[in-house]
């Protein structure tokens, strides 16, 4: 073999550093958006099947419920099943707090705008105005965030002479 033969020339099947490259940057951005995809995909499953752990909790929970519905249909002893319902109401609290949902303390507290809307007034002497007096509907937190108000009734002090 001579040295004129091993010279390589343009078609001699050796490719060019800048289409190797310019392929290789194509790869990298092929392979990054099949990554973005399969992440978004990912994403999407997670946000559509989140609840499922809780659910799975909570549907045995309204199993106890159901049976507790038709047993009062079947004219069996109210106490029994109130029982049977208070169970079932203790059992719903404990998943919800399990999974981050707490109760608002709101009896006996002063108002607070930020977790309380107020819904009406008690007029009383004895309490100070303002104090959460009765709740007609409980607020819950979900890890620290308000996701519903309690609704409340609040103290209002009685105007001395009415009766």
């Amino acid at each position: 073999m001579n040295k004129e033969n091993e010279q390589e020339t343009p078609d001699s099947g050796v490719e060019d550093p800048l289409k190797q490259s310019a392929d290789k940057v194509l790869r990298l951005k092929a392979d990054f958006d099949n990554t973005k995809k399969r992440l978004e995909r990912e994403k999407q499953d997670s946000i559509r099947y989140a609840n499922e752990k809780l659910l799975a909790e909570v549907l045995p929970i309204m199993d106890d419920l159901d049976r507790a519905m038709a047993s009062l249909k079947e004219g069996h002893d109210p106490e029994q099943v109130a029982k049977g319902l208070k169970l079932a109401q203790e059992a719903l609290h404990k998943v919800l707090e399990r999974h981050g949902v707490t109760a608002i303390k709101g009896l006996g507290e002063d108002f607070d705008p930020n977790l309380h809307e107020a819904v009406g007034v008690v007029e009383t002497a004895e309490e100070k105005e303002g104090t959460v007096m009765d709740e007609v509907q409980r607020g819950y937190l979900l890890n620290g965030r308000l996701i519903r108000p309690s609704r409340v009734r609040i103290a209002q002090k009685k105007l001395k002479g009415e009766d």
